[in-house]
């Protein structure tokens, strides 16, 4: 049964980032009526890594998110 929300309601978004080897980003999202705690929405996103100086995608994971990584025991 699909759950909807009106003009007025309020949400939760529940985001989860989802683990993964390849460069990229991955987050899942859950929203909840906020009265109701009711679902009435699911979905994803997925965010990757550009060379900033050439808008090029970068194929290995950068310094920066590696270390990110290690600190919070996902690698």
């Amino acid at each position: 049964m699909t759950k909807s929300l009106r003009y007025g309601d309020s949400v939760i978004v529940e985001t989860r980032y989802v683990n993964t080897a390849a460069a990229k980003l991955r987050f899942e999202y859950t929203l909840y009526n906020a009265a109701t705690r009711d679902v009435v929405a699911t979905g994803s996103t997925v965010q990757v890594f550009l060379d900033k100086d050439k808008a090029e995608l970068q194929l290995v994971a950068p310094d920066f998110f590696l270390n990110w990584k290690k600190e919070h025991g996902l690698i």
